[in-house]
C-alpha cells in the first residue's frame, strides 16, 4: 500500500507539473531542406517542415514540426507544434508526456502551450492531436542551437521520466517558402494557401519603396476573419521593417475557397540594401492567462527579384522659384496606342503646401528613352484655374509621341521650367520603366471620376451594340457622362478608341452634345468604330482620355506644328452585349427613349394594291439626359414569302427619333400611325397570306442596323 500510496502522489505531482509546460508552432531563418511539398494546380505548395517522429509504443508516436525562431534585440521567439498520433487501441492522455527546450550548450528554456478549445488531452484511438508551443529564447540563439526533448512519464525508470525523443534541425534546415511556391500555414485552425503574386521596388534619394502583392486563399469549410496579422520585411542583415496592409489586415473575411490579394508597402533605408529580403508574417495573440500578448511567427517567404526604379509613382517632391516651393508628384505614366504612333502621357499634380496663394509656373518637359533618345513633350493643363490656392492641387499632362514600334526598357521625365528670358532649368527627374506604364482599368459596372477643377465629372460604360453594315459592322458603345460640378458646363472632350486582347486598336468616334448639361445631370455618348464583318467583340475593351493637342514628333522647340492625340486615359472592360432580339415589341430599349408597339394589323385593299400595316405606339424618352440621336433611325418592317421562290414583299418605314415632321417621325407619347404600301403585282403573289414577320430595327450612322424585336404575326388580325 505503501508503494502504490507514492506512485499515486508521484502521478498527482507529473500532472500538475506538465499542465504548465506545453507546446507551440514557430519559423525559421534562411536556408533550404527538409519540408514536405506536393506539386498542386501546376503550383509548388510547400507544407509542414518535419525535425522527426518519436515512437510511443505499437503504431503510435509523436512529430515535431514546424520550428521556427522569430530574433529579437532582447530576446527571440521560437514556436513549434507537436503531433501526437494513437495507433493502439485504448485512449492516450497528453497529460503524461511533456516538452522540454533547450540549446546544444545546455541552457533550457520554457515552452509554454498555447490554449486550445476544449478537452484536446485526451486523444482517442485512431485520430491525431496538434499542439502548439512557443518559448522565449536569448537574443544569441540560432535556430540550429535548439533541442527539442519530448518526455513520457514512466514509474518503471529512475525518475519517472523517459525521453522517447530528441530532435534538433540540421544546418540546412528551413522553413522560408522558395520564390514562385505557395506556402501552407493554419491561421486560427483554418488551412490556407499563401503566396507572394509579385514585387516592385521603387526608390528615392533615402529609401527604398517595395510594394509586395501577397495572396491568400481559405482552404477551409467555413468563413473566417483574419486575425492581427503583422507583416516585416527582414533584411539580409536580420532588421526588421514593417509593412502597411491593405486587404489582408486584421478583420477582413475571407469565405470558404476565396482567393485575396492585398499590397503591402513600406520604406527600407538605401543603406540597408535590397538584396536577401525577406517577408516575414507574425500573429499577434495572448498568453493562455491572456496577461500579455505575444507575437508569434507565421511565415517567412524568400522575396523574389523586383523590379526596380528609382521614383516610383505617388512620391512627393519640392521645388522652389522665386514664387515660393510646390510639391509636384508623379501620379501616373502610360503609353498609348494612337493611329501608327504611341503617346508617352504623364500625369503631374501640382500642390501648394504653403499658406499663400502661388502663380501657375511656366513648365516644360522632356522623356529620355534609356538615357539615348529624347523625346520632346507638350504640356496640357485640364483645370481651369489662374492660381494655386494654400492645400490645393491641379492637374499637369506630358505628352510625346512615339513610333508605335520603339521599345525601351527605363524612362526618365524632366520637368522643366521657362523662365521669363525663354531660359530653361531643369526642376525633376522621374525615373520610371516600361513594366509600370499600364492604364487604370475601369471594371464592366464601374464609374471612373475625373475630379479636374471644372470639369468634374463620373464616366461610365451603359451597354455595346453591334449595327449590322454591308461589308462592315459598327461596333457602339453608350457612354454615361454626369456632371459633378455645381455649375452649368460643357462636357470635357474627349478621344475614344476600341483595342482587342491581342493589342489591335480601333480607331474609334463620339457623338457631340452641344448644350451644357445641368449640375448634377447626365449626358449620353455614343462611341462608335468600324469593325470587320463578323469580328468577335467579346474581348474589346474601351480606352478613353482626354483629348489633346501638342507639338508633332521631330517638329523642334519653338515650332507651332501641332498634332491631336489624347492623354489621362483609363481603359473599361465593356459588358456583354444582348444579342438576342426581344419577341415582342414592349418596352424596347433605344436609350434615352423606350418604345412600345401595340394593336398591330394588317389591312388590304386588293382593288388598290394596297397593303396598310397599322399599330399604336408608345414612346417615352428621359428628360434628365442630354443626348443627340440626329443619327439614329428606328426602321419597323413587314415581311412575307412571295410565290415566287426565294423572294419577298417588304413593307417598311423609316423613322426619325429627334424629328418634329410627323409622317416622318415618331413623337414622344401615345400615338397611331400607319404604313402603306403599293405594288398590285406583288400584292396579288403573296403566297398564303396567314402570317407575316414584324421586325423593328435600329439604324445607326450609314444604314447599319441592329434588330430589337422580330415576332410572327397573323394578317389581318389585330393583337392587343
Amino acid at each position: 500500500m505503501t508503494i502504490r500510496h507514492h506512485q499515486i502522489m508521484y502521478l498527482l505531482l507529473f500532472l500538475l507539473l506538465s499542465s504548465v509546460v506545453s507546446p507551440v508552432s514557430a519559423s525559421a531563418d534562411s536556408g533550404g531542406a527538409a519540408s514536405s511539398s506536393v506539386e498542386s494546380a501546376k503550383e509548388l505548395v510547400v507544407g509542414s517542415t518535419s525535425l522527426g517522429k518519436a515512437s510511443i509504443g505499437g503504431d503510435s508516436y509523436m512529430e515535431v514540426t514546424d520550428l521556427m525562431l522569430l530574433p529579437g534585440d532582447q530576446d527571440g521567439m521560437v514556436t513549434f507544434t507537436v503531433h501526437v498520433h494513437n495507433g493502439g487501441v485504448s485512449e492516450l492522455s497528453f497529460k503524461n508526456y511533456w516538452v522540454r527546450l533547450q540549446s546544444k550548450a545546455g541552457s533550457t528554456f520554457t515552452a509554454n502551450q498555447l490554449a486550445q478549445s476544449g478537452d484536446t488531452n485526451r486523444i482517442a484511438p485512431g485520430t491525431s492531436e496538434t499542439y502548439s508551443f512557443y518559448a522565449k529564447v536569448s537574443a544569441s540563439t540560432e535556430l540550429q542551437d535548439l533541442v527539442i526533448k519530448l518526455v513520457q512519464l514512466d514509474f518503471s525508470v529512475s525518475g519517472f521520466e523517459r525521453v522517447v525523443g530528441q530532435m534538433s534541425p540540421s544546418a540546412d534546415y528551413s522553413v522560408v517558402t522558395p520564390v514562385g511556391a505557395n506556402r501552407s500555414v493554419r491561421i486560427d485552425g483554418t488551412p490556407f494557401y499563401t503566396n507572394i503574386h509579385r514585387t516592385s521596388i521603387s526608390r528615392n534619394e533615402d529609401n527604398y519603396l517595395p510594394s509586395i502583392y501577397f495572396e491568400m486563399e481559405n482552404k477551409g469549410t467555413g468563413s473566417i476573419k483574419l486575425p492581427d496579422l503583422s507583416y516585416f520585411i527582414r533584411t539580409a542583415q536580420g532588421h526588421m521593417y514593417p509593412l502597411q496592409a491593405t486587404k489582408v489586415g486584421k478583420g477582413m473575411e475571407l469565405q470558404p475557397l476565396a482567393e485575396k490579394e492585398g499590397l503591402l508597402s513600406g520604406s527600407i533605408p538605401r543603406e540597408a540594401g535590397a538584396e536577401g529580403w525577406q517577408l516575414v508574417i507574425t500573429e499577434t495573440t495572448t498568453t493562455s492567462d491572456g496577461k500579455s500578448s505575444l507575437k508569434l511567427p507565421v511565415a517567412f517567404f524568400e522575396m523574389p527579384e523586383a523590379v526596380e526604379v528609382e521614383v516610383s509613382l505617388g512620391n512627393d517632391y519640392e521645388f522652389s522659384n522665386k514664387s515660393g516651393t510646390y510639391t509636384a508628384r508623379l501620379t501616373s505614366l502610360q503609353r498609348l496606342p494612337w493611329e501608327d504612333q504611341d503617346i508617352l502621357a504623364a500625369n503631374i499634380t501640382l500642390t501648394n503646401k504653403g499658406n499663400q496663394a502661388l502663380p501657375i509656373p511656366d513648365l516644360q518637359g522632356y522623356f529620355e528613352l534609356d538615357d539615348a533618345v529624347t523625346v520632346e513633350a507638350s504640356l496640357i493643363r485640364t483645370d481651369r484655374v489662374i492660381s494655386l490656392q494654400p492645400g490645393k492641387e491641379i492637374n499637369l499632362q506630358l505628352a510625346g509621341k512615339i513610333p508605335y514600334t520603339s521599345d525601351f526598357k527605363d524612362l526618365n521625365l524632366v520637368l522643366q521650367e521657362k523662365a521669363a528670358d525663354n531660359e530653361l532649368s531643369d526642376l525633376l527627374t522621374f525615373h520610371h520603366n516600361k513594366e509600370l506604364m499600364g492604364m487604370k482599368m475601369i471594371p464592366t459596372d464601374g464609374t471612373r471620376t475625373l475630379t479636374d477643377i471644372g470639369q468634374s465629372a463620373a464616366y461610365s460604360v451603359r451597354s455595346t451594340q453591334t449595327f449590322e453594315g454591308e461589308g462592315a459592322d459598327l461596333f457602339t458603345v453608350q457612354l454615361r457622362v454626369e456632371n459633378l460640378e455645381k455649375r452649368f458646363t460643357d462636357l470635357r472632350k474627349q478621344v475614344a478608341q476600341f483595342k482587342a486582347e491581342d493589342g489591335t486598336v480601333f480607331p474609334a468616334h463620339m457623338t457631340a452634345i452641344n448644350t451644357k448639361i445641368i449640375p448634377g445631370g447626365k449626358a449620353l455618348i455614343y462611341i462608335y468604330g468600324t469593325i470587320p464583318k463578323g469580328y468577335k467583340t467579346a474581348d474589346l475593351q474601351l480606352i478613353l482620355g482626354d483629348a489633346a493637342t501638342f507639338q508633332a514628333t521631330g517638329s523642334g522647340k519653338g515650332t507651332s506644328e501641332d498634332e491631336a492625340g489624347y492623354v489621362n486615359a483609363a481603359s473599361f472592360q465593356l459588358p456583354d452585349e444582348i444579342e438576342e432580339p426581344k419577341n415582342g415589341f414592349a418596352e424596347l430599349d433605344v436609350y434615352p427613349y423606350t418604345l412600345t408597339l401595340s394593336h398591330i394589323g394588317t389591312q388590304i385593299n386588293f382593288a388598290q394594291g394596297t397593303v396598310m400595316l397599322d399599330f399604336d405606339y408608345d414612346l417615352k424618352r428621359d428628360t434628365f439626359v442630354e443626348t443627340s440621336m440626329k443619327d439614329h433611325s428606328l426602321i419597323v418592317e413587314l415581311r412575307d414569302e412571295l410565290s415566287e421562290s426565294g423572294k419577298e414583299i417588304i413593307v417598311s418605314q423609316t423613322y426619325e427619333l429627334d424629328g418634329t415632321d410627323p409622317i416622318k417621325s415618331l413623337q414622344v407619347g401615345f400615338h397611331d400611325t400607319t404604313i402603306t404600301y403599293t405594288n398590285k403585282d406583288t400584292i396579288y403573289k403573296i403566297r398564303d397570306m396567314k402570317s407575316y414577320q414584324l421586325n423593328v430595327y435600329h439604324q445607326f450612322q450609314n444604314g447599319q442596323k441592329k434588330l430589337l424585336a422580330t415576332k410572327e404575326l397573323d394578317w389581318f388580325i389585330y393583337t392587343d
